[in-house]
């Protein structure tokens, strides 16, 4: 997983709010993806027990819920297509720090989970969830200006 674990017992206590900041950037989904990032942080704020979610995620519950509420009150908002699923864009900046947390989020539930229980339980595939990291993966990239093709080197 692509975050660290606090040092220090009281960064935990510090972690978020995170509002959206300055470095926020444009990070739309799809009504498919912001419903699939909507029951992972479901499952993982109701759900799933036992978990230290600053530790795993990189934010507080507090923080992730300041993400899930806005998203909760847009996706009961939308019309939504034959197979339930928002029909708009989630058009929302995120900052690094949100991408990474939802990305650990998203990835925690389908670990905990597993093939079964997360098809059931958020009602997508594990599939369809490894492609939504992918592109978190590429937004994590991208601020670094990494030359994702490989260089030959010659000595």
């Amino acid at each position: 997983m692509n975050s660290r674990t606090c040092s220090n017992p009281k960064e935990e206590r510090k972690a978020g709010p995170f509002p959206v900041s300055a470095e926020a950037r444009p990070f739309p989904l799809a009504g498919s993806q912001a419903l699939l990032i909507h029951q992972s942080l479901n499952e993982l704020l109701n759900g799933i027990r036992g978990i230290q979610v600053y530790p795993h995620v990189g934010l507080s519950k507090p923080a992730l819920k300041e993400i899930f509420d806005p998203l909760n009150d847009w996706i009961r908002a939308q019309e939504t297509d034959a197979n339930g699923l928002p029909i708009a864009t989630f058009d929302q900046p995120f900052s690094i720090t949100q991408i990474r947390a939802l990305r650990n989020a998203v990835e925690l539930v389908m670990l905990d989970l597993g093939q079964d229980e997360f098809s059931t339980r958020t009602g997508f595939s594990l599939a369809a969830a490894a492609e939504l990291l992918d592109r978190f993966n590429a937004a994590l990239l991208d601020p670094l200006h990494i030359d994702r093709q490989a260089q030959a080197f010659t000595h």
